[in-house]
Protein backbone atom coordinates (compact mmCIF):
# COMPACT_ATOMS: atom_id res chain seq x y z
CA UNK A 1 0.00 0.00 0.00
CA UNK A 2 1.39 3.47 -0.79
CA UNK A 3 1.72 6.01 1.25
CA UNK A 4 0.71 9.86 0.40
CA UNK A 5 3.20 12.29 1.00
CA UNK A 6 1.75 15.92 1.51
CA UNK A 7 3.81 18.25 -1.06
CA UNK A 8 5.13 21.49 -0.24
CA UNK A 9 6.11 24.16 -2.37
CA UNK A 10 9.09 25.38 -0.49
CA UNK A 11 8.70 29.21 -0.82
CA UNK A 12 7.97 32.54 0.71
CA UNK A 13 5.55 34.98 0.69
CA UNK A 14 6.35 38.02 -1.55
CA UNK A 15 8.12 40.79 -0.19
CA UNK A 16 9.11 38.44 2.98
CA UNK A 17 12.71 37.13 3.50
CA UNK A 18 14.36 34.99 5.90
CA UNK A 19 17.23 36.87 8.36
CA UNK A 20 19.93 34.14 8.47
CA UNK A 21 22.37 34.79 10.98
CA UNK A 22 24.92 36.85 9.07
CA UNK A 23 21.72 39.47 8.41
CA UNK A 24 20.23 39.31 11.68
CA UNK A 25 23.51 40.40 13.37
CA UNK A 26 23.77 43.14 11.20
CA UNK A 27 20.38 44.07 11.81
CA UNK A 28 21.14 43.76 15.62
CA UNK A 29 23.82 46.08 14.98
CA UNK A 30 21.55 49.08 13.66
CA UNK A 31 18.76 48.08 16.05
CA UNK A 32 21.10 48.75 18.90
CA UNK A 33 23.15 51.96 17.35
CA UNK A 34 18.93 53.68 16.71
CA UNK A 35 17.94 52.64 20.71
CA UNK A 36 21.25 54.02 21.90
CA UNK A 37 20.43 57.32 20.40
CA UNK A 38 16.65 57.47 21.33
CA UNK A 39 17.61 56.66 24.98
CA UNK A 40 20.59 59.56 24.48
CA UNK A 41 17.74 62.21 24.00
CA UNK A 42 15.34 60.98 26.47
CA UNK A 43 12.83 58.32 25.17
CA UNK A 44 11.84 55.13 26.52
CA UNK A 45 10.32 52.27 24.98
CA UNK A 46 6.81 51.40 24.20
CA UNK A 47 5.45 48.25 22.46
CA UNK A 48 1.79 47.91 20.71
CA UNK A 49 0.34 44.89 18.97
CA UNK A 50 1.17 43.80 15.25
CA UNK A 51 -2.60 43.83 14.61
CA UNK A 52 -5.06 47.06 14.78
CA UNK A 53 -8.51 46.90 14.32
CA UNK A 54 -9.17 48.55 10.55
CA UNK A 55 -11.61 51.38 11.19
CA UNK A 56 -8.36 52.48 13.64
CA UNK A 57 -5.69 52.29 10.73
CA UNK A 58 -8.13 53.72 8.50
CA UNK A 59 -9.25 56.41 9.87
CA UNK A 60 -9.33 60.06 7.82
CA UNK A 61 -7.20 61.24 10.37
CA UNK A 62 -4.33 58.29 10.10
CA UNK A 63 -3.77 56.67 6.85
CA UNK A 64 -6.61 58.06 5.19
CA UNK A 65 -8.66 56.48 2.26
CA UNK A 66 -6.90 58.79 -0.59
CA UNK A 67 -3.48 57.35 0.42
CA UNK A 68 -1.06 54.84 -0.63
CA UNK A 69 -0.75 52.70 2.25
CA UNK A 70 -4.61 52.49 3.20
CA UNK A 71 -4.40 50.23 -0.45
CA UNK A 72 -1.02 48.41 0.84
CA UNK A 73 -2.60 47.01 4.09
CA UNK A 74 -2.73 43.89 4.68
CA UNK A 75 -5.98 42.75 6.39
CA UNK A 76 -7.54 40.13 8.50
CA UNK A 77 -10.48 38.62 9.94
CA UNK A 78 -10.76 37.08 14.17
CA UNK A 79 -13.10 34.24 14.24
CA UNK A 80 -15.46 36.70 15.54
CA UNK A 81 -15.21 38.19 11.51
CA UNK A 82 -14.23 41.71 13.31
CA UNK A 83 -12.27 43.79 10.37
CA UNK A 84 -8.31 44.03 11.31
CA UNK A 85 -5.08 45.06 9.78
CA UNK A 86 -1.51 44.68 10.00
CA UNK A 87 0.22 47.76 11.33
CA UNK A 88 1.56 49.37 8.42
CA UNK A 89 3.55 52.21 10.77
CA UNK A 90 4.32 52.95 14.26
CA UNK A 91 2.38 56.17 14.80
CA UNK A 92 -0.77 55.03 13.72
CA UNK A 93 -0.85 52.68 17.00
CA UNK A 94 1.18 54.95 19.60
CA UNK A 95 -1.70 57.62 18.24
CA UNK A 96 -4.87 55.03 19.36
CA UNK A 97 -2.33 54.59 22.81
CA UNK A 98 -2.24 58.20 23.98
CA UNK A 99 -6.03 58.69 22.77
CA UNK A 100 -6.77 56.16 25.22
CA UNK A 101 -4.81 57.37 28.03
CA UNK A 102 -5.28 61.22 27.90
CA UNK A 103 -3.74 61.58 31.04
CA UNK A 104 -0.44 60.73 30.14
CA UNK A 105 2.17 62.87 31.25
CA UNK A 106 3.69 65.23 28.47
CA UNK A 107 5.59 65.76 27.37
CA UNK A 108 5.43 62.11 26.40
CA UNK A 109 8.76 60.84 24.48
CA UNK A 110 8.41 57.46 23.39
CA UNK A 111 10.45 55.15 20.96
CA UNK A 112 9.41 51.26 19.15
CA UNK A 113 11.10 49.33 17.34
CA UNK A 114 9.27 46.17 15.76
CA UNK A 115 7.89 44.90 12.53
CA UNK A 116 5.57 46.35 10.15
CA UNK A 117 3.47 45.43 6.97
CA UNK A 118 2.70 46.66 3.35
CA UNK A 119 1.39 44.62 0.61
CA UNK A 120 3.02 47.76 -1.66
CA UNK A 121 5.62 47.08 -4.48
CA UNK A 122 8.72 45.24 -3.99
CA UNK A 123 12.13 47.13 -5.22
CA UNK A 124 15.68 47.12 -3.68
CA UNK A 125 15.60 48.46 0.18
CA UNK A 126 11.89 48.02 -0.10
CA UNK A 127 9.93 44.87 1.41
CA UNK A 128 6.49 43.90 2.13
CA UNK A 129 7.63 42.90 5.90
CA UNK A 130 10.41 44.96 7.56
CA UNK A 131 11.54 46.79 11.09
CA UNK A 132 10.95 50.29 11.71
CA UNK A 133 12.18 52.20 14.64
CA UNK A 134 10.11 54.97 15.68
CA UNK A 135 11.03 57.64 18.08
CA UNK A 136 7.59 60.38 18.84
CA UNK A 137 7.49 63.59 20.93
CA UNK A 138 3.86 64.08 22.47
CA UNK A 139 2.90 67.44 23.49
CA UNK A 140 5.38 69.53 22.40
CA UNK A 141 4.00 72.08 19.15
CA UNK A 142 7.25 74.09 18.85
CA UNK A 143 10.48 73.56 16.40
CA UNK A 144 12.50 72.28 19.07
CA UNK A 145 10.70 69.04 18.41
CA UNK A 146 10.45 69.26 15.11
CA UNK A 147 14.52 69.36 14.79
CA UNK A 148 15.30 66.87 17.63
CA UNK A 149 14.45 63.93 15.15
CA UNK A 150 16.75 65.69 12.40
CA UNK A 151 19.70 65.88 14.58
CA UNK A 152 18.91 62.40 15.65
CA UNK A 153 19.00 61.02 12.13
CA UNK A 154 22.64 62.86 11.48
CA UNK A 155 24.24 61.51 14.93
CA UNK A 156 22.84 57.90 13.74
CA UNK A 157 24.19 57.64 10.07
CA UNK A 158 27.75 59.83 11.43
CA UNK A 159 27.65 57.19 13.80
CA UNK A 160 27.37 54.06 11.33
CA UNK A 161 29.39 56.18 8.76
CA UNK A 162 26.83 56.70 5.93
CA UNK A 163 26.69 59.32 2.97
CA UNK A 164 23.38 60.93 3.09
CA UNK A 165 21.59 63.72 2.47
CA UNK A 166 18.45 65.01 5.03
CA UNK A 167 15.83 66.72 2.93
CA UNK A 168 12.96 68.60 4.91
CA UNK A 169 10.02 70.28 4.15
CA UNK A 170 6.54 71.22 5.50
CA UNK A 171 3.02 70.07 4.82
CA UNK A 172 1.90 73.55 6.58
CA UNK A 173 3.54 75.27 3.41
CA UNK A 174 2.63 73.05 0.97
CA UNK A 175 -1.22 74.52 2.08
CA UNK A 176 -0.19 77.51 1.70
CA UNK A 177 0.64 77.25 -1.72
CA UNK A 178 -2.34 75.42 -2.77
CA UNK A 179 -4.21 78.48 -1.00
CA UNK A 180 -2.18 80.81 -2.81
CA UNK A 181 -3.40 79.27 -6.11
CA UNK A 182 -6.66 78.21 -5.54
CA UNK A 183 -6.37 74.11 -5.59
CA UNK A 184 -9.63 72.76 -4.45
CA UNK A 185 -9.80 71.31 -1.37
CA UNK A 186 -11.33 68.05 -2.48
CA UNK A 187 -8.45 67.54 -4.72
CA UNK A 188 -5.81 68.22 -2.44
CA UNK A 189 -4.98 64.64 -1.12
CA UNK A 190 -4.68 63.42 -4.32
CA UNK A 191 -2.02 66.20 -5.56
CA UNK A 192 0.43 66.00 -2.90
CA UNK A 193 0.40 61.90 -3.53
CA UNK A 194 1.20 62.88 -7.09
CA UNK A 195 3.80 65.44 -5.82
CA UNK A 196 5.47 63.09 -3.37
CA UNK A 197 6.55 61.26 -6.17
CA UNK A 198 8.28 63.64 -7.95
CA UNK A 199 11.98 62.82 -7.08
CA UNK A 200 10.92 58.85 -8.29
CA UNK A 201 8.56 59.37 -11.31
CA UNK A 202 9.57 63.34 -12.39
CA UNK A 203 8.24 66.25 -13.27
CA UNK A 204 6.41 65.58 -16.34
CA UNK A 205 4.85 62.33 -14.72
CA UNK A 206 3.27 64.30 -11.75
CA UNK A 207 2.38 66.93 -13.55
CA UNK A 208 0.29 63.95 -15.73
CA UNK A 209 -1.06 62.39 -12.11
CA UNK A 210 -2.29 66.10 -10.85
CA UNK A 211 -3.78 66.53 -13.94
CA UNK A 212 -5.90 62.83 -14.28
CA UNK A 213 -6.72 63.75 -10.87
CA UNK A 214 -8.65 66.78 -11.83
CA UNK A 215 -6.34 69.82 -11.86
CA UNK A 216 -6.13 71.96 -14.55
CA UNK A 217 -2.65 72.51 -16.44
CA UNK A 218 -2.17 75.95 -16.01
CA UNK A 219 -2.49 75.39 -11.81
CA UNK A 220 -0.45 71.78 -11.48
CA UNK A 221 2.35 73.54 -13.42
CA UNK A 222 2.32 76.64 -11.11
CA UNK A 223 2.59 74.75 -8.04
CA UNK A 224 5.56 72.46 -9.81
CA UNK A 225 6.92 75.61 -10.13
CA UNK A 226 6.68 77.35 -6.86
CA UNK A 227 7.33 73.94 -4.70
CA UNK A 228 10.58 72.60 -7.20
CA UNK A 229 12.56 75.52 -7.16
CA UNK A 230 16.62 75.21 -6.92
CA UNK A 231 19.17 76.73 -4.73
CA UNK A 232 20.49 76.88 -1.59
CA UNK A 233 18.35 76.79 1.07
CA UNK A 234 18.30 80.49 1.61
CA UNK A 235 17.32 81.27 -2.39
CA UNK A 236 14.25 78.88 -1.66
CA UNK A 237 13.22 80.18 1.35
CA UNK A 238 13.70 83.64 -0.74
CA UNK A 239 11.66 82.04 -4.25
CA UNK A 240 8.66 81.18 -2.17
CA UNK A 241 8.36 84.80 0.00
CA UNK A 242 7.65 85.76 -3.92
CA UNK A 243 4.03 83.78 -3.29
CA UNK A 244 3.79 83.49 0.54
CA UNK A 245 5.31 86.46 2.13
CA UNK A 246 6.32 85.14 5.48
CA UNK A 247 3.52 83.25 6.32
CA UNK A 248 3.23 81.02 9.37
CA UNK A 249 5.09 78.13 7.22
CA UNK A 250 7.20 80.08 6.47
CA UNK A 251 8.16 81.31 9.43
CA UNK A 252 8.46 77.99 11.27
CA UNK A 253 10.44 76.60 9.07
CA UNK A 254 13.07 79.23 9.05
CA UNK A 255 12.71 78.35 12.52
CA UNK A 256 13.81 74.36 12.24
CA UNK A 257 16.68 75.57 9.63
CA UNK A 258 17.95 77.45 11.97
CA UNK A 259 17.92 75.09 14.30
CA UNK A 260 19.70 73.06 11.78
CA UNK A 261 22.43 75.29 10.81
CA UNK A 262 25.03 73.05 12.46
CA UNK A 263 23.65 69.85 10.82
CA UNK A 264 25.53 68.85 7.48
CA UNK A 265 23.84 67.95 4.69
CA UNK A 266 20.73 69.65 5.23
CA UNK A 267 18.66 70.39 2.34
CA UNK A 268 15.14 72.23 1.79
CA UNK A 269 12.64 70.46 -0.14
CA UNK A 270 9.39 72.48 -0.71
CA UNK A 271 7.82 69.98 -3.07
CA UNK A 272 8.84 67.27 -0.25
CA UNK A 273 5.23 66.28 0.23
CA UNK A 274 5.10 62.74 2.19
CA UNK A 275 2.40 60.42 0.91
CA UNK A 276 0.73 59.72 4.41
CA UNK A 277 -2.11 61.91 4.68
CA UNK A 278 -1.80 62.52 8.36
CA UNK A 279 0.91 65.33 8.25
CA UNK A 280 -0.04 68.59 9.47
CA UNK A 281 3.41 70.65 9.60
CA UNK A 282 7.26 69.85 9.28
CA UNK A 283 8.50 66.30 7.86
CA UNK A 284 11.54 65.14 6.50
CA UNK A 285 13.62 62.58 4.28
CA UNK A 286 16.62 60.83 4.05
CA UNK A 287 18.37 59.60 1.16
CA UNK A 288 21.81 57.94 0.40
CA UNK A 289 24.21 59.55 -1.67
CA UNK A 290 25.72 57.82 -4.91
CA UNK A 291 23.89 54.71 -4.20
CA UNK A 292 21.94 52.48 -5.90
CA UNK A 293 19.37 52.10 -2.98
CA UNK A 294 16.58 54.45 -3.59
CA UNK A 295 14.31 54.52 -0.71
CA UNK A 296 14.60 56.83 2.17
CA UNK A 297 16.19 55.74 5.48
CA UNK A 298 14.24 57.57 7.94
CA UNK A 299 11.47 59.84 7.60
CA UNK A 300 9.48 62.29 10.27
CA UNK A 301 6.75 64.59 10.50
CA UNK A 302 4.15 66.67 12.68
CA UNK A 303 0.96 65.06 13.09
CA UNK A 304 -1.13 67.81 15.39
CA UNK A 305 -4.42 66.34 14.28
CA UNK A 306 -4.45 62.56 14.60
CA UNK A 307 -4.92 61.82 18.65
CA UNK A 308 -7.45 64.54 19.13
CA UNK A 309 -9.09 62.95 16.14
CA UNK A 310 -9.02 59.86 17.72
CA UNK A 311 -10.89 61.63 20.34
CA UNK A 312 -13.66 63.02 18.45
CA UNK A 313 -11.70 66.40 18.57
CA UNK A 314 -12.55 67.34 22.02
CA UNK A 315 -8.36 67.63 23.13
CA UNK A 316 -5.38 68.56 20.86
CA UNK A 317 -2.56 66.50 21.43
CA UNK A 318 0.36 67.98 18.96
CA UNK A 319 2.61 65.26 18.23
CA UNK A 320 6.01 64.90 15.49
CA UNK A 321 8.02 61.57 14.95
CA UNK A 322 10.92 59.77 13.60
CA UNK A 323 11.07 56.54 11.77
CA UNK A 324 14.05 54.68 10.86
CA UNK A 325 13.73 52.27 8.32
CA UNK A 326 15.96 49.38 9.83
CA UNK A 327 15.60 47.06 7.11
CA UNK A 328 17.14 49.76 4.31
CA UNK A 329 19.57 51.15 6.65
CA UNK A 330 21.17 46.99 6.60
CA UNK A 331 20.95 47.23 2.81
CA UNK A 332 23.00 50.45 2.94
CA UNK A 333 25.76 48.87 5.00
CA UNK A 334 25.63 46.02 2.87
CA UNK A 335 26.35 48.22 0.13
CA UNK A 336 29.28 49.85 1.84
CA UNK A 337 30.88 46.38 2.71
CA UNK A 338 29.79 45.72 6.21
CA UNK A 339 27.75 42.93 7.65
CA UNK A 340 30.16 40.10 7.32
CA UNK A 341 29.88 39.06 11.11
CA UNK A 342 28.82 35.62 11.47
CA UNK A 343 29.05 34.61 14.68
CA UNK A 344 29.38 37.10 18.32
CA UNK A 345 31.35 33.89 19.86
CA UNK A 346 34.66 35.56 20.84
CA UNK A 347 36.17 32.04 22.46
CA UNK A 348 35.66 28.29 20.93
CA UNK A 349 36.68 25.69 23.76
CA UNK A 350 37.81 22.36 22.29
CA UNK A 351 38.55 19.17 24.24
CA UNK A 352 41.31 17.32 22.75
CA UNK A 353 39.29 13.54 23.86
CA UNK A 354 36.20 12.75 25.99
CA UNK A 355 38.73 12.37 28.99
CA UNK A 356 38.76 16.45 29.05
CA UNK A 357 35.16 17.35 28.10
CA UNK A 358 34.69 18.02 31.83
CA UNK A 359 37.57 20.27 32.29
CA UNK A 360 36.25 22.04 29.22
CA UNK A 361 33.14 22.53 30.13
CA UNK A 362 34.31 24.06 33.50
CA UNK A 363 36.73 26.59 31.40
CA UNK A 364 33.97 27.90 29.21
CA UNK A 365 31.24 28.50 32.61
CA UNK A 366 34.48 30.87 33.70
CA UNK A 367 34.73 32.69 30.75
CA UNK A 368 30.83 32.84 30.25
CA UNK A 369 30.28 34.40 33.81
CA UNK A 370 33.65 36.54 33.02
CA UNK A 371 31.47 37.79 30.51
CA UNK A 372 32.92 36.34 27.60
CA UNK A 373 30.68 34.95 24.71
CA UNK A 374 32.09 31.65 24.38
CA UNK A 375 31.08 28.24 22.82
CA UNK A 376 32.69 24.62 22.87
CA UNK A 377 33.09 21.39 20.23
CA UNK A 378 29.76 19.34 20.91
CA UNK A 379 30.30 16.60 17.87
CA UNK A 380 34.04 15.56 19.47
CA UNK A 381 35.57 16.23 16.56
CA UNK A 382 39.43 16.75 15.59
CA UNK A 383 41.54 19.70 16.34
CA UNK A 384 41.77 20.86 13.18
CA UNK A 385 38.02 20.50 12.10
CA UNK A 386 37.25 22.35 15.14
CA UNK A 387 40.27 25.25 13.69
CA UNK A 388 38.36 25.49 10.15
CA UNK A 389 35.02 25.75 12.15
CA UNK A 390 35.96 28.71 14.57
CA UNK A 391 37.49 30.22 11.54
CA UNK A 392 34.94 29.97 9.02
CA UNK A 393 32.87 31.68 11.74
CA UNK A 394 35.20 34.59 12.54
CA UNK A 395 35.57 33.37 16.23
CA UNK A 396 38.67 35.31 17.29
CA UNK A 397 40.47 32.86 19.95
CA UNK A 398 40.26 29.07 20.22
CA UNK A 399 41.14 27.29 23.88
CA UNK A 400 42.68 23.87 23.49
CA UNK A 401 42.08 21.68 26.07
CA UNK A 402 44.15 17.83 26.32
CA UNK A 403 45.32 15.88 28.92
CA UNK A 404 48.51 17.30 30.13
CA UNK A 405 46.04 20.91 30.55
CA UNK A 406 43.76 19.02 32.26
CA UNK A 407 46.27 17.93 34.82
CA UNK A 408 48.05 20.79 35.15
CA UNK A 409 45.29 23.31 35.23
CA UNK A 410 46.00 25.12 32.11
CA UNK A 411 44.73 25.92 28.83
CA UNK A 412 46.22 26.47 24.93
CA UNK A 413 44.69 29.73 23.42
CA UNK A 414 45.32 30.11 19.69
CA UNK A 415 45.07 33.41 18.52
CA UNK A 416 43.26 32.58 15.08
CA UNK A 417 44.03 35.43 13.21
CA UNK A 418 47.92 35.83 14.22
CA UNK A 419 48.37 32.26 14.39
CA UNK A 420 49.90 32.59 17.64
CA UNK A 421 49.71 29.97 20.20
CA UNK A 422 50.35 29.65 24.12
CA UNK A 423 49.97 27.85 27.10
CA UNK A 424 49.57 29.21 30.51
CA UNK A 425 47.23 28.72 34.21
CA UNK A 426 44.03 28.42 33.32
CA UNK A 427 43.26 31.24 35.96
CA UNK A 428 45.23 33.12 34.05
CA UNK A 429 42.78 33.15 30.73
CA UNK A 430 40.83 35.89 31.70
CA UNK A 431 43.71 38.32 31.78
CA UNK A 432 44.90 36.97 28.40
CA UNK A 433 41.80 37.54 26.65
CA UNK A 434 42.22 41.47 28.27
Amino acid sequence: MSKKTQQFELMLPKGMRDLDPVDKLLQNTVVDAIRDIYERYGYAPLETPLVERMDILRAKFAAGDDSDVSKEIFQVTDQGQRELGLRFDMTVPLARYVAMNPTIKLPFKRYAIGKVFRDGPIKLGRYREFWQADADIIGVPGAMADAEGVMMAADLFRKLNLDVTLYVGSREILRELMDAIGIDETLRGKILIALDKLSKIGRKEVAMEMQKAGLDAEKSERLLTVSDCKGSNAERMSELRKTLQESSGMLRIKEVLELLKDVPNVVFSPSLARGLGYYTGFFFECFLNKSEITSSLVGTGRYDNMIGGYLGGEQEFPGVGISFGVSVICDALRENGEGAKKSLTRVYVVPVSENERSYAIETAQELRQGGINTDMDLLGRGIGKNFAYADALGIPFVVVVGEEERAKQTVTLKDMASGKQETFPREDLLKNLG
